[in-house]
């Protein structure tokens, strides 16, 4: 069962794991309930491998290198984001920093190492990639919103980045929201729980629980699924 509770944790909480691609830090993860998770991993020439069942969106947080995936290449530099469907083979080349969301959560016995001779699946879709600078800023409800990843894209889940300012209370019904704060300080609040904001902080909030920020803070903001305006309902 999905759970109805928000989660509140900051990264340097964290220990980091060894994995192909080279160390994560899972900050939501299958153990939570949660519908997606969040990592926070440091990538150094990954090994080429494919999920099955689960999708994965990279946002670029830090340093620089290529994402190849189903045998194009995506050159990666802090903003640039990209959406891997179950199925395609991928490997991070380089040295980066990235946020990684996986719809279903990460799953060990889901990570395939895609050695050469072996039969690979089909992918399920083909990538998208994008950058931020490539996106126009929005006024939204909180701020201001670029959207990086939309329904349009068919997509699992978008990702906006978006600077708060003042967002007041509301709450989605079909919508579960990951933030994850990039910059800045600020508060928010999820039902009856208020947690302080700086960047590393991630809070999950449910579908269905009222939320509203306060301060002034950048952060990444994943829905699954995508957003629909029609489905956020000021309360």
């Amino acid at each position: 069962m999905a759970r109805t509770q928000p989660i509140y944790r900051n990264l340097s909480e964290v220990d980091p794991t060894p994995c192909p691609c080279g160390e994560s830090r899972r900050i939501i993860t299958a153990a939570d309930d949660a519908i997606a998770g969040l990592h926070v991993t440091h990538i150094v020439d990954a090994e080429a491998h494919y999920h099955r069942n689960t999708a994965e969106v990279y946002y670029v947080l830090a340093g620089a290198g290529r994402l190849v995936v189903h045998g194009s290449a995506f050159e990666l530099e802090p903003g640039a984001t990209a959406y891997v469907p179950p199925g395609c083979v991928h490997r991070g080349e380089g040295d980066f920093t990235a946020v990684i969301v996986c719809v279903p959560p990460f799953d060990a016995r889901d990570e395939h190492l895609a050695h050469p001779g072996t039969a690979l699946p089909r992918p399920s879709a083909g990538p998208v990639f994008r950058r931020l600078s490539e996106v126009e800023p929005l006024r939204s409800h909180c701020g201001t919103s670029r959207r990086v990843l939309t329904r349009d894209d068919d997509t699992v889940a978008g990702l906006h980045v978006v600077e708060i300012t003042e967002a007041g209370a509301h709450y989605h019904t079909r919508t579960t929201e990951i933030y994850h704060v990039l910059e800045g300080e600020g508060r928010l609040r999820a039902g009856d729980e208020e947690f302080d904001l700086a960047p590393g902080a991630t809070v999950y909030i449910p579908t269905g629980l009222p939320h509203g920020g306060a301060g002034r803070f950048t952060a990444i903001v994943v829905c699954v699924p995508p957003f629909d305006p029609e489905d956020q309902i000021v309360v």
